[in-house]
Protein backbone atom coordinates (compact mmCIF):
# COMPACT_ATOMS: atom_id res chain seq x y z
CA UNK A 1 0.00 0.00 0.00
CA UNK A 2 1.37 3.23 -0.57
CA UNK A 3 1.80 6.28 1.52
CA UNK A 4 -0.95 8.33 -0.06
CA UNK A 5 -2.99 5.54 0.09
CA UNK A 6 -2.70 4.89 3.82
CA UNK A 7 -3.21 8.42 4.54
CA UNK A 8 -6.45 8.19 2.83
CA UNK A 9 -7.60 5.17 4.55
CA UNK A 10 -7.04 6.28 7.82
CA UNK A 11 -9.11 9.21 6.78
CA UNK A 12 -12.13 7.51 5.33
CA UNK A 13 -11.71 5.51 8.28
CA UNK A 14 -12.35 8.67 10.64
CA UNK A 15 -15.12 10.38 8.56
CA UNK A 16 -17.11 10.00 5.86
CA UNK A 17 -17.90 11.67 2.30
CA UNK A 18 -18.46 10.09 -0.25
CA UNK A 19 -17.00 9.99 -3.68
CA UNK A 20 -19.58 12.05 -5.55
CA UNK A 21 -19.37 14.77 -3.10
CA UNK A 22 -15.51 14.68 -2.91
CA UNK A 23 -15.65 15.31 -6.50
CA UNK A 24 -17.79 18.24 -5.98
CA UNK A 25 -15.62 19.68 -3.22
CA UNK A 26 -12.39 19.73 -5.52
CA UNK A 27 -14.54 22.02 -7.85
CA UNK A 28 -15.21 26.39 -7.58
CA UNK A 29 -18.84 25.29 -7.06
CA UNK A 30 -17.98 23.90 -3.33
CA UNK A 31 -15.88 27.01 -2.86
CA UNK A 32 -17.89 30.12 -3.91
CA UNK A 33 -20.06 29.72 -0.79
CA UNK A 34 -17.37 29.67 1.44
CA UNK A 35 -16.75 33.20 0.85
CA UNK A 36 -17.79 36.07 1.96
CA UNK A 37 -17.89 39.31 -0.04
CA UNK A 38 -16.70 41.21 3.09
CA UNK A 39 -12.96 40.87 4.16
CA UNK A 40 -12.59 38.77 7.65
CA UNK A 41 -10.16 40.09 9.85
CA UNK A 42 -8.24 37.82 12.48
CA UNK A 43 -8.24 39.49 15.84
CA UNK A 44 -4.67 39.58 17.88
CA UNK A 45 -4.65 38.81 21.66
CA UNK A 46 -5.62 35.27 21.93
CA UNK A 47 -2.89 33.32 23.74
CA UNK A 48 -1.76 29.80 23.09
CA UNK A 49 -1.24 28.18 26.19
CA UNK A 50 0.79 25.66 25.75
CA UNK A 51 4.70 25.30 25.40
CA UNK A 52 6.66 24.68 22.35
CA UNK A 53 9.71 22.42 22.05
CA UNK A 54 12.82 25.03 20.71
CA UNK A 55 14.91 22.30 19.63
CA UNK A 56 11.95 21.09 17.77
CA UNK A 57 11.99 25.09 16.27
CA UNK A 58 15.28 25.04 15.29
CA UNK A 59 15.11 21.62 13.44
CA UNK A 60 12.19 23.26 11.36
CA UNK A 61 13.56 26.49 10.88
CA UNK A 62 16.70 24.71 9.40
CA UNK A 63 14.21 22.55 7.32
CA UNK A 64 11.78 23.71 6.90
CA UNK A 65 8.44 21.77 5.91
CA UNK A 66 7.72 19.95 2.40
CA UNK A 67 3.81 20.17 1.65
CA UNK A 68 3.99 18.62 -0.92
CA UNK A 69 5.24 15.11 1.26
CA UNK A 70 1.85 13.54 2.00
CA UNK A 71 3.79 11.44 4.15
CA UNK A 72 4.28 14.71 6.24
CA UNK A 73 2.24 15.43 9.53
CA UNK A 74 2.16 19.01 10.04
CA UNK A 75 -1.13 19.77 8.55
CA UNK A 76 -2.70 20.35 12.33
CA UNK A 77 -0.07 23.71 12.71
CA UNK A 78 1.60 22.56 16.13
CA UNK A 79 5.29 23.26 14.76
CA UNK A 80 3.97 26.94 14.91
CA UNK A 81 4.38 26.90 18.86
CA UNK A 82 8.15 24.93 18.45
CA UNK A 83 9.01 28.13 16.06
CA UNK A 84 7.34 30.39 18.33
CA UNK A 85 9.79 28.66 21.42
CA UNK A 86 12.69 28.85 19.77
CA UNK A 87 12.10 32.86 19.27
CA UNK A 88 13.52 35.69 17.30
CA UNK A 89 12.88 36.61 13.59
CA UNK A 90 13.87 34.12 10.86
CA UNK A 91 11.38 31.88 13.22
CA UNK A 92 8.27 34.48 12.32
CA UNK A 93 9.56 34.87 9.57
CA UNK A 94 9.80 31.29 8.61
CA UNK A 95 6.14 31.00 10.06
CA UNK A 96 4.94 33.20 7.62
CA UNK A 97 6.63 31.64 5.06
CA UNK A 98 5.54 28.04 5.76
CA UNK A 99 1.94 29.08 6.75
CA UNK A 100 2.01 31.18 3.01
CA UNK A 101 3.15 27.71 1.05
CA UNK A 102 0.47 25.48 2.82
CA UNK A 103 -1.91 27.95 1.92
CA UNK A 104 -0.71 27.84 -2.01
CA UNK A 105 -0.96 23.98 -1.89
CA UNK A 106 -4.17 23.70 -0.25
CA UNK A 107 -6.36 25.96 -2.08
CA UNK A 108 -8.69 22.79 -2.78
CA UNK A 109 -10.73 20.65 -0.26
CA UNK A 110 -8.68 17.86 1.00
CA UNK A 111 -10.25 14.75 2.18
CA UNK A 112 -7.28 14.13 4.99
CA UNK A 113 -5.78 17.38 5.80
CA UNK A 114 -10.01 19.22 5.76
CA UNK A 115 -10.87 16.86 8.10
CA UNK A 116 -12.71 18.70 10.59
CA UNK A 117 -10.51 17.47 13.58
CA UNK A 118 -7.42 18.47 11.60
CA UNK A 119 -8.75 21.80 10.74
CA UNK A 120 -9.91 22.10 14.32
CA UNK A 121 -6.36 21.62 15.52
CA UNK A 122 -5.27 24.18 12.73
CA UNK A 123 -7.24 26.88 13.05
CA UNK A 124 -6.37 26.70 16.98
CA UNK A 125 -3.31 27.02 16.36
CA UNK A 126 -3.50 29.32 13.80
CA UNK A 127 -5.41 32.10 15.81
CA UNK A 128 -3.85 31.08 19.23
CA UNK A 129 -0.55 32.28 18.11
CA UNK A 130 -1.10 34.80 15.90
CA UNK A 131 0.18 38.03 17.80
CA UNK A 132 3.46 35.97 17.77
CA UNK A 133 3.87 36.19 13.74
CA UNK A 134 0.57 37.85 12.12
CA UNK A 135 0.39 41.15 13.99
CA UNK A 136 3.70 42.31 12.64
CA UNK A 137 3.18 40.40 9.08
CA UNK A 138 2.32 42.95 6.11
CA UNK A 139 -0.95 43.65 5.10
CA UNK A 140 -0.85 41.38 2.14
CA UNK A 141 -0.25 38.07 4.00
CA UNK A 142 -2.59 39.15 6.80
CA UNK A 143 -6.12 39.37 4.11
CA UNK A 144 -4.73 35.93 2.42
CA UNK A 145 -4.76 34.20 5.86
CA UNK A 146 -8.02 35.78 7.54
CA UNK A 147 -9.76 34.62 4.00
CA UNK A 148 -8.47 31.28 4.69
CA UNK A 149 -9.65 30.99 8.14
CA UNK A 150 -12.69 32.36 7.17
CA UNK A 151 -13.12 29.53 4.52
CA UNK A 152 -12.17 26.75 6.47
CA UNK A 153 -14.29 28.16 9.66
CA UNK A 154 -17.19 27.83 7.21
CA UNK A 155 -16.44 23.95 6.05
CA UNK A 156 -15.55 22.71 9.73
CA UNK A 157 -19.38 24.35 10.03
CA UNK A 158 -20.75 22.01 8.07
CA UNK A 159 -18.28 18.95 8.90
CA UNK A 160 -17.80 18.59 12.93
CA UNK A 161 -20.66 16.69 12.61
CA UNK A 162 -19.49 14.16 10.19
CA UNK A 163 -16.18 13.03 12.57
CA UNK A 164 -17.40 9.21 13.59
CA UNK A 165 -15.79 9.17 17.16
CA UNK A 166 -16.88 11.88 19.81
CA UNK A 167 -13.86 13.34 20.61
CA UNK A 168 -12.98 14.09 17.39
CA UNK A 169 -16.55 15.77 16.87
CA UNK A 170 -15.52 18.02 20.01
CA UNK A 171 -11.92 18.64 18.70
CA UNK A 172 -13.63 20.18 15.13
CA UNK A 173 -15.82 22.24 17.14
CA UNK A 174 -14.02 23.90 19.97
CA UNK A 175 -11.17 24.65 17.00
CA UNK A 176 -13.88 25.93 15.08
CA UNK A 177 -15.44 28.67 18.38
CA UNK A 178 -11.53 29.24 18.68
CA UNK A 179 -11.66 30.62 15.24
CA UNK A 180 -14.49 32.06 15.45
CA UNK A 181 -13.66 34.36 18.63
CA UNK A 182 -10.69 35.67 16.68
CA UNK A 183 -12.59 36.33 13.50
CA UNK A 184 -14.60 38.47 15.93
CA UNK A 185 -17.91 36.25 15.52
CA UNK A 186 -21.02 38.37 17.68
CA UNK A 187 -22.15 37.08 21.15
CA UNK A 188 -24.88 35.13 20.01
CA UNK A 189 -23.23 32.69 17.54
CA UNK A 190 -20.50 31.99 19.92
CA UNK A 191 -23.18 30.75 22.60
CA UNK A 192 -24.87 29.13 19.95
CA UNK A 193 -21.40 26.97 19.26
CA UNK A 194 -20.51 26.85 22.94
CA UNK A 195 -24.49 25.75 23.41
CA UNK A 196 -23.73 22.86 20.92
CA UNK A 197 -20.40 21.60 22.87
CA UNK A 198 -21.56 21.51 26.42
CA UNK A 199 -23.76 18.42 25.53
CA UNK A 200 -21.17 16.96 23.97
CA UNK A 201 -19.30 17.47 27.13
CA UNK A 202 -21.49 15.79 29.10
CA UNK A 203 -21.75 12.71 27.06
CA UNK A 204 -17.98 12.36 27.11
CA UNK A 205 -17.12 12.95 30.76
CA UNK A 206 -18.69 10.65 33.53
CA UNK A 207 -20.07 12.36 37.04
CA UNK A 208 -17.11 12.25 38.70
CA UNK A 209 -14.90 13.90 36.04
CA UNK A 210 -13.46 11.14 34.13
CA UNK A 211 -13.87 10.39 30.53
CA UNK A 212 -16.25 7.65 29.40
CA UNK A 213 -13.51 5.86 27.42
CA UNK A 214 -11.57 5.11 30.85
CA UNK A 215 -8.34 5.99 28.75
CA UNK A 216 -5.87 8.49 30.37
CA UNK A 217 -4.45 9.78 27.28
CA UNK A 218 -7.85 10.41 25.58
CA UNK A 219 -9.05 12.26 28.81
CA UNK A 220 -5.86 14.55 28.64
CA UNK A 221 -6.65 15.54 25.19
CA UNK A 222 -9.86 16.53 25.81
CA UNK A 223 -8.82 18.21 28.91
CA UNK A 224 -6.95 20.33 26.52
CA UNK A 225 -9.32 20.81 24.25
CA UNK A 226 -11.58 22.38 27.33
CA UNK A 227 -8.64 24.76 28.42
CA UNK A 228 -8.17 26.20 25.00
CA UNK A 229 -12.23 26.84 24.78
CA UNK A 230 -12.44 28.15 28.41
CA UNK A 231 -9.33 30.86 26.97
CA UNK A 232 -11.42 32.04 23.60
CA UNK A 233 -14.42 31.86 25.72
CA UNK A 234 -12.98 34.34 28.15
CA UNK A 235 -11.28 36.18 25.30
CA UNK A 236 -15.07 36.59 23.65
CA UNK A 237 -16.30 37.73 26.83
CA UNK A 238 -19.28 35.37 26.68
CA UNK A 239 -19.80 34.34 30.08
CA UNK A 240 -19.77 30.88 30.19
CA UNK A 241 -16.06 29.97 31.72
CA UNK A 242 -18.03 29.03 35.01
CA UNK A 243 -19.69 26.29 33.44
CA UNK A 244 -16.43 24.73 31.83
CA UNK A 245 -14.75 25.81 34.84
CA UNK A 246 -16.50 22.98 36.55
CA UNK A 247 -16.01 20.29 34.26
CA UNK A 248 -12.23 21.31 34.03
CA UNK A 249 -11.82 21.21 37.76
CA UNK A 250 -13.62 17.65 38.17
CA UNK A 251 -11.08 15.94 34.82
CA UNK A 252 -8.34 17.49 36.68
CA UNK A 253 -8.81 16.07 39.79
CA UNK A 254 -9.26 12.44 37.84
CA UNK A 255 -6.47 13.65 36.09
CA UNK A 256 -4.44 13.98 38.95
CA UNK A 257 -5.57 10.56 40.61
CA UNK A 258 -4.17 9.02 37.46
CA UNK A 259 -0.86 10.19 38.02
CA UNK A 260 1.99 8.85 39.44
CA UNK A 261 4.88 10.44 41.67
CA UNK A 262 7.41 10.71 38.49
CA UNK A 263 4.33 12.44 36.95
CA UNK A 264 3.16 9.75 34.04
CA UNK A 265 0.01 8.54 33.80
CA UNK A 266 -1.03 5.01 34.39
CA UNK A 267 -0.92 2.61 31.70
CA UNK A 268 -4.72 1.71 31.79
CA UNK A 269 -6.63 1.79 28.54
CA UNK A 270 -4.49 2.98 25.92
CA UNK A 271 -2.57 5.19 28.57
CA UNK A 272 1.34 6.15 27.74
CA UNK A 273 1.58 8.36 25.14
CA UNK A 274 1.64 11.78 26.55
CA UNK A 275 4.61 12.02 28.44
CA UNK A 276 4.60 13.78 32.18
CA UNK A 277 5.66 17.33 31.17
CA UNK A 278 3.11 17.47 29.05
CA UNK A 279 0.12 16.11 31.73
CA UNK A 280 2.08 18.50 34.47
CA UNK A 281 1.56 21.28 31.71
CA UNK A 282 -2.15 20.72 31.30
CA UNK A 283 -3.00 20.10 34.61
CA UNK A 284 -1.05 23.25 35.65
CA UNK A 285 -3.94 24.77 33.33
CA UNK A 286 -6.88 23.67 34.70
CA UNK A 287 -5.84 25.85 37.78
CA UNK A 288 -7.12 23.35 40.32
CA UNK A 289 -5.73 22.45 43.59
CA UNK A 290 -3.24 19.47 44.17
CA UNK A 291 -6.07 17.87 45.75
CA UNK A 292 -6.12 14.01 44.70
CA UNK A 293 -9.14 11.70 44.56
CA UNK A 294 -9.08 8.01 46.27
CA UNK A 295 -12.29 6.92 44.18
CA UNK A 296 -13.77 7.66 40.66
CA UNK A 297 -17.01 5.48 41.17
CA UNK A 298 -18.29 5.85 38.03
CA UNK A 299 -15.11 5.91 35.69
CA UNK A 300 -14.04 2.99 38.24
CA UNK A 301 -10.74 3.93 39.63
CA UNK A 302 -9.71 3.78 42.81
CA UNK A 303 -6.28 5.47 44.11
CA UNK A 304 -4.50 5.24 47.87
CA UNK A 305 -1.33 5.48 49.04
CA UNK A 306 0.99 5.33 52.86
CA UNK A 307 4.68 6.72 52.95
CA UNK A 308 5.97 7.07 49.53
CA UNK A 309 3.85 4.27 48.37
CA UNK A 310 1.08 4.73 46.29
CA UNK A 311 -1.53 2.03 44.34
CA UNK A 312 -3.66 2.93 41.52
CA UNK A 313 -6.36 0.48 40.46
CA UNK A 314 -8.99 0.07 37.66
CA UNK A 315 -12.29 -1.14 39.37
CA UNK A 316 -14.26 -0.47 36.14
CA UNK A 317 -16.15 -2.43 33.19
CA UNK A 318 -14.03 -1.83 30.16
CA UNK A 319 -16.27 -0.22 27.83
CA UNK A 320 -17.17 -1.03 24.74
CA UNK A 321 -16.25 -0.57 21.40
CA UNK A 322 -18.22 1.73 20.47
CA UNK A 323 -17.93 3.91 23.11
CA UNK A 324 -13.90 3.89 23.16
CA UNK A 325 -14.09 4.38 19.27
CA UNK A 326 -11.21 2.29 19.19
CA UNK A 327 -10.21 -1.38 17.56
CA UNK A 328 -9.00 -3.06 20.58
CA UNK A 329 -10.23 -1.92 24.39
CA UNK A 330 -8.46 -2.75 27.82
CA UNK A 331 -9.21 -5.73 29.77
CA UNK A 332 -7.36 -5.01 32.55
CA UNK A 333 -9.80 -5.16 34.84
CA UNK A 334 -8.65 -5.44 38.35
CA UNK A 335 -5.21 -4.49 37.71
CA UNK A 336 -3.39 -2.07 39.16
CA UNK A 337 -0.12 -0.23 39.81
CA UNK A 338 2.17 0.34 42.41
CA UNK A 339 4.67 3.18 42.65
CA UNK A 340 7.96 4.05 45.01
CA UNK A 341 7.94 7.47 45.83
CA UNK A 342 8.88 9.14 41.95
CA UNK A 343 9.86 5.21 40.31
CA UNK A 344 7.08 2.76 39.32
CA UNK A 345 7.40 -0.43 40.53
CA UNK A 346 4.52 -2.35 39.41
CA UNK A 347 2.87 -1.46 35.55
CA UNK A 348 0.73 -2.72 33.23
CA UNK A 349 2.51 -2.80 29.71
CA UNK A 350 0.73 0.07 27.67
CA UNK A 351 -1.04 0.03 25.13
CA UNK A 352 0.44 2.32 22.18
CA UNK A 353 1.73 0.75 19.48
CA UNK A 354 0.46 1.56 15.09
CA UNK A 355 0.75 -2.37 14.71
CA UNK A 356 -2.80 -3.96 15.32
CA UNK A 357 -1.85 -7.44 16.13
CA UNK A 358 0.63 -5.63 19.24
CA UNK A 359 -2.12 -3.86 20.27
CA UNK A 360 -4.20 -6.79 20.73
CA UNK A 361 -1.61 -8.14 23.11
CA UNK A 362 -1.04 -5.43 25.10
CA UNK A 363 -4.61 -4.89 25.51
CA UNK A 364 -5.11 -8.75 26.87
CA UNK A 365 -5.68 -9.25 30.34
CA UNK A 366 -1.92 -10.83 30.63
CA UNK A 367 -0.62 -7.75 29.87
CA UNK A 368 -1.98 -6.36 33.01
CA UNK A 369 -0.95 -7.12 36.55
CA UNK A 370 -3.87 -8.82 37.57
CA UNK A 371 -5.28 -12.92 37.28
CA UNK A 372 -6.23 -14.55 33.92
CA UNK A 373 -7.65 -18.15 33.20
CA UNK A 374 -5.77 -19.80 30.95
CA UNK A 375 -4.75 -17.06 29.34
CA UNK A 376 -8.24 -16.00 27.85
CA UNK A 377 -8.69 -12.29 28.36
CA UNK A 378 -11.43 -11.45 31.45
CA UNK A 379 -13.57 -9.50 28.56
CA UNK A 380 -14.59 -10.92 25.33
CA UNK A 381 -16.60 -8.25 23.14
CA UNK A 382 -16.83 -10.50 20.20
CA UNK A 383 -19.19 -12.95 22.29
CA UNK A 384 -20.53 -10.02 24.36
CA UNK A 385 -18.70 -11.54 27.75
CA UNK A 386 -17.83 -8.16 29.41
CA UNK A 387 -16.69 -7.94 33.00
CA UNK A 388 -18.95 -6.78 35.44
CA UNK A 389 -17.66 -5.05 38.91
CA UNK A 390 -19.23 -5.58 42.73
CA UNK A 391 -18.47 -4.92 45.86
CA UNK A 392 -15.82 -1.88 45.20
CA UNK A 393 -14.80 -0.86 48.76
CA UNK A 394 -11.44 1.68 50.10
CA UNK A 395 -10.74 2.69 53.32
CA UNK A 396 -9.08 2.77 57.04
CA UNK A 397 -8.15 -0.68 58.10
CA UNK A 398 -6.35 -2.20 61.10
CA UNK A 399 -2.72 -0.72 61.16
CA UNK A 400 -3.25 0.37 56.61
CA UNK A 401 -5.53 1.00 53.92
CA UNK A 402 -7.89 -2.31 52.41
CA UNK A 403 -9.65 -1.80 49.20
CA UNK A 404 -11.58 -4.33 47.80
CA UNK A 405 -13.56 -5.29 44.31
CA UNK A 406 -15.10 -8.46 42.69
CA UNK A 407 -15.26 -8.94 38.36
CA UNK A 408 -17.33 -11.68 36.67
CA UNK A 409 -15.61 -11.51 33.44
CA UNK A 410 -15.22 -15.14 33.94
CA UNK A 411 -18.52 -16.78 34.87
CA UNK A 412 -20.08 -17.03 31.89
CA UNK A 413 -17.05 -18.70 30.26
CA UNK A 414 -16.03 -20.84 33.09
CA UNK A 415 -18.42 -20.46 36.04
CA UNK A 416 -15.76 -18.31 38.06
CA UNK A 417 -15.77 -14.99 39.64
CA UNK A 418 -12.48 -13.00 40.87
CA UNK A 419 -11.84 -11.66 44.01
CA UNK A 420 -9.16 -9.07 44.90
CA UNK A 421 -8.15 -8.03 48.25
CA UNK A 422 -5.43 -5.03 48.38
CA UNK A 423 -3.61 -4.08 51.61
CA UNK A 424 -1.53 -1.85 52.28
CA UNK A 425 0.47 -1.43 55.99
CA UNK A 426 1.19 1.87 57.13
CA UNK A 427 4.17 3.35 56.15
CA UNK A 428 3.90 1.72 52.97
CA UNK A 429 6.74 -0.79 53.22
CA UNK A 430 4.30 -3.77 52.55
CA UNK A 431 1.69 -4.35 50.62
CA UNK A 432 -0.72 -7.89 50.84
CA UNK A 433 -2.74 -9.21 48.48
CA UNK A 434 -5.08 -11.95 47.85
CA UNK A 435 -6.84 -13.15 44.49
CA UNK A 436 -9.66 -15.69 45.19
CA UNK A 437 -11.47 -17.71 42.44
CA UNK A 438 -14.72 -18.84 43.26
CA UNK A 439 -16.68 -21.04 41.40
CA UNK A 440 -20.48 -20.54 41.09
CA UNK A 441 -21.85 -23.78 39.74
CA UNK A 442 -22.41 -21.92 35.97
CA UNK A 443 -21.72 -24.39 32.87
CA UNK A 444 -18.78 -23.71 31.15
CA UNK A 445 -15.27 -24.75 30.27
CA UNK A 446 -13.32 -26.59 33.10
CA UNK A 447 -9.96 -24.03 33.66
CA UNK A 448 -6.89 -25.61 34.01
CA UNK A 449 -4.94 -22.59 35.04
CA UNK A 450 -4.93 -19.55 36.84
CA UNK A 451 -1.95 -17.18 36.27
CA UNK A 452 -1.31 -14.15 37.70
CA UNK A 453 0.92 -11.60 36.62
CA UNK A 454 3.23 -8.53 38.00
CA UNK A 455 4.81 -6.64 35.24
CA UNK A 456 7.58 -5.07 37.00
CA UNK A 457 8.85 -0.84 35.65
CA UNK A 458 11.92 -1.10 33.09
CA UNK A 459 14.03 0.51 36.24
CA UNK A 460 13.34 -2.36 38.55
CA UNK A 461 16.09 -6.00 38.14
CA UNK A 462 14.59 -8.97 39.90
CA UNK A 463 16.14 -11.98 40.53
CA UNK A 464 15.10 -15.61 41.83
CA UNK A 465 15.85 -16.53 45.02
CA UNK A 466 16.42 -20.45 46.40
CA UNK A 467 13.47 -20.00 48.87
CA UNK A 468 11.13 -19.56 45.77
CA UNK A 469 10.71 -15.51 46.63
CA UNK A 470 11.64 -12.34 43.92
CA UNK A 471 14.03 -10.27 45.18
CA UNK A 472 13.71 -6.49 43.38
CA UNK A 473 16.11 -3.74 43.51
CA UNK A 474 15.08 -0.23 41.58
CA UNK A 475 17.78 1.44 39.59
CA UNK A 476 19.18 4.21 41.58
CA UNK A 477 17.47 2.71 45.42
CA UNK A 478 19.40 1.22 47.78
CA UNK A 479 16.17 -0.17 49.29
CA UNK A 480 15.36 -3.92 47.81
CA UNK A 481 11.87 -4.93 48.09
CA UNK A 482 10.99 -8.83 48.24
CA UNK A 483 8.09 -11.21 46.91
CA UNK A 484 6.76 -14.51 48.12
CA UNK A 485 3.02 -15.86 47.42
CA UNK A 486 1.17 -18.87 48.28
CA UNK A 487 -1.07 -20.96 46.65
CA UNK A 488 0.74 -21.09 43.04
CA UNK A 489 4.49 -21.70 41.59
CA UNK A 490 6.57 -18.26 41.53
CA UNK A 491 8.58 -17.35 38.67
CA UNK A 492 9.89 -14.95 36.53
CA UNK A 493 9.25 -14.24 32.36
CA UNK A 494 10.44 -11.73 30.16
CA UNK A 495 7.99 -8.56 29.61
CA UNK A 496 7.48 -5.21 27.70
CA UNK A 497 6.90 -1.79 29.01
CA UNK A 498 5.82 1.39 26.76
CA UNK A 499 6.92 4.88 27.65
CA UNK A 500 5.76 7.95 25.07
CA UNK A 501 5.87 5.24 22.35
CA UNK A 502 9.38 3.74 23.30
CA UNK A 503 9.76 0.12 23.69
CA UNK A 504 11.53 -1.03 26.96
CA UNK A 505 12.41 -4.70 27.75
CA UNK A 506 11.42 -5.54 30.93
CA UNK A 507 10.51 -8.37 33.68
CA UNK A 508 7.74 -9.67 34.91
CA UNK A 509 7.15 -12.19 38.20
CA UNK A 510 4.43 -15.17 37.36
CA UNK A 511 2.61 -17.17 39.72
CA UNK A 512 0.55 -20.17 38.07
CA UNK A 513 -1.71 -22.46 39.79
CA UNK A 514 -3.84 -25.73 38.38
CA UNK A 515 -7.40 -25.14 38.97
CA UNK A 516 -8.77 -27.93 37.81
CA UNK A 517 -10.06 -29.04 40.65
CA UNK A 518 -12.09 -25.61 41.56
CA UNK A 519 -15.57 -27.39 40.74
CA UNK A 520 -14.88 -29.61 43.51
CA UNK A 521 -13.22 -27.63 46.18
CA UNK A 522 -15.40 -24.76 45.37
CA UNK A 523 -13.05 -22.31 45.31
CA UNK A 524 -8.74 -21.42 44.99
CA UNK A 525 -7.26 -18.51 46.51
CA UNK A 526 -3.77 -16.46 45.38
CA UNK A 527 -2.41 -15.19 48.63
CA UNK A 528 0.86 -12.84 47.55
CA UNK A 529 2.64 -9.80 49.65
CA UNK A 530 5.39 -7.43 48.16
CA UNK A 531 7.41 -6.10 51.75
CA UNK A 532 10.26 -4.04 51.68
CA UNK A 533 13.79 -4.82 52.34
CA UNK A 534 16.63 -2.67 54.15
CA UNK A 535 18.78 -5.35 53.95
Amino acid sequence: MSTRQAHAGRATSKWHVGSLERFFRRTGLFRWPLKHHESPIVRSGLQDPWRGNSAAGAIILANGIDWQNEAVDGNDFSWIRHLRAHGGGRARQQTRSLISSWLDNNSSWHMQRWRPDVMGERLANLTQNYSWYGESASEEFQAVLARSVAVQARCLALDWRRMRALDDRFSGLSGLAVAEAALGASRGDLLSLLDLAMPLIKTLVNEDGGHVSRMPDRHMLLLRKLVELRSAAAYAGVGIEERLDAVIHKMGSVGRMWRHGDGKMANFNGAGMINAAHVEEILNRTRTSSKVLQQAPQSGFIRFASGRTTLIVDTGAPVSRDMSADLTVGHGTLSFEMSIGNTPLIVNAGQTSADPNLRRLLCSTSAHSTVSIDDQNSSDPDSGRMAKISNVEVGPATGGILATASHDGYESSHGILHHRKLYLAAGGGNLRGSDELEYTGAPGEIPRYAILRFHLHNRVSAAMLGNGQVLMKIKGNKTGWLFKAAGGEVGLDNSVYFDAGIRHSCQQIVVRAPINEIRTVGRHELKWAFRRSDS
